[in-house]
C-alpha cells in the first residue's frame, strides 16, 4: 500500500509541476506579445502614462 501511495503522490507532484510550467510559458508568451504591441506603438512619456493611470 505504501508503494501505491508514493506512486500516486509522485504522479500528482509531476502533474502540478507540468501545470505550473505550462502556466509560466503561457504568461511568458502573453508578455512577449504585449511587449511587441507596446514597441510598435512607440515611446510614451511618463507624464502621459501617469495621467492615464490616474483617470
Amino acid at each position: 500500500m505504501n508503494l501505491i501511495t508514493r506512486i500516486v503522490l509522485g504522479l500528482l507532484q509531476f502533474a502540478l509541476v507540468v501545470g505550473f510550467a505550462g502556466g509560466l510559458i503561457d504568461l511568458t508568451r502573453t508578455m512577449r506579445d504585449e511587449a511587441a504591441k507596446a514597441h510598435s506603438h512607440g515611446l510614451i512619456s511618463l507624464r502621459e502614462l501617469n495621467r492615464q493611470l490616474t483617470k
